[in-house]
């Protein structure tokens, strides 16, 4: 009597494993894609919230009417609202550039942020 494996069933294991690999591979590179959008969401909160840090001190410059106020995200590093790690694309790992549109709501009485990326 022969000890061993067959031909088909080295196969069989074989294209098994390479299944299992396939699938974990999607897996991981979903759980990826979706880290980095979350990270990207984060990172344009905080966006926000250093453009809304910063109306606070130069209320000056804040519109009061249906005009936009474009602040470069590089004005809100140079000037130590957030830290230039902030300034890195998680997408792509590039450097991220764009402003943040402020304007004034006149119905709600309120300040509105919104991060628009721009090419550098």
């Amino acid at each position: 009597m022969k000890k061993g494996f067959t031909l088909i069933e080295l196969l069989v294991v074989i294209a098994l494993l390479g299944v299992i690999a396939v699938l974990v591979t999607t897996s991981v590179i979903g759980i990826m894609n979706r880290s980095r959008n979350s990270l990207s969401e984060s990172q344009i909160s905080t966006l926000e919230n250093a453009a809304e840090q910063w109306g606070t001190i130069n209320a000056d410059k804040m519109p009061l009417d249906d005009s936009v106020y474009e602040l470069d995200i590089q004005t809100l590093a140079d000037e130590g609202y957030i830290d230039s790690a902030d300034l890195e694309n998680p997408r792509n790992g590039s450097q991220l550039c764009g402003v943040v549109e402020i304007s004034y709501d006149t119905s709600k009485n309120q300040y509105r942020y919104n991060f628009v990326e721009k090419d550098c």
